[in-house]
């Protein structure tokens, strides 16, 4: 019986090759390409301490980011005797010099040497850039309340009309604090004043009412 089996075999080789090689294939199939199957269990897991914590995290360094961003700029307003005042905004490593580049330079009349131009700047400082003839203000920052007195006036007594408080004006003859509040909004708003006759740009102020005050009052 054995004999025959294998005189059949070594005849019908072939077949017999075939009929091995599909026997194995199946069973290789069978062992390899079994279909995985996920819980649902496991997929929450993954939802939850994968997705959740990326996502928190990414919150966390925008926030991060906006308030690194922030604190790396800071706003400074400058006025007196610069080219252009007004509000900038410039690095929080800044100085004093580079707010007053920023503004165009000092003006022909400034008095650099009264102020530390190596101070740095902070944030909503106001720096005052003081003119030949005028005292600065104790530091860079330290600028007066209009309930305060400035002492902006030249030699001769006058008060200097772009950088007097309120109290200032109160000894200039023909100003009152409602009137001396305007000037300084007009100032505030569309920057310093180039001429006397530019106070007839502030409502309440006439052609008639500049010469009363001429006198009184310088830029």
């Amino acid at each position: 019986m054995t004999n025959k089996l294998l005189d059949y075999i070594y005849e019908n080789k072939i077949l017999t090759i075939l009929i091995v090689g599909l026997i194995s294939l199946g069973i290789f199939h069978y062992i390899f390409q079994k279909p995985v199957q996920v819980q649902s269990g496991d997929h929450n897991q993954i939802r939850s301490t994968d997705i959740r914590p990326i996502e928190e995290k990414k919150g966390k360094v925008e926030k991060t980011s906006k308030a690194k961003e922030k604190a790396e700029f800071v706003m400074v307003d400058i006025q007196g005797a610069v080219k252009t005042p007004g509000v900038y905004r410039l690095k929080g490593t800044g100085i004093v010099r580079d707010a007053i580049r920023l503004a165009g330079g000092p003006s022909e009349d400034a008095e650099l040497k009264q102020i530390n131009q190596a101070q740095h700047v902070t944030d909503e400082m106001q720096i005052i850039v003081p003119r030949i003839g005028e005292v600065a203000e104790p530091n860079a920052q330290g600028t007066p309340t209009n309930n305060q007195s400035s002492g902006k006036k030249d030699s001769k007594g006058k008060v200097n009309i772009n950088s007097a408080t309120v109290n200032d004006f109160q000894g200039v003859s023909g100003i009152g604090p409602k009137k001396a509040e305007k000037i300084i909004d007009y100032r505030t708003k569309n920057g310093n004043f180039s001429t006397l006759e530019d106070l007839t740009k502030v409502s309440g102020i006439g052609d008639k009412t500049l010469e009363s005050l001429r006198d009184q009052l310088t830029i």
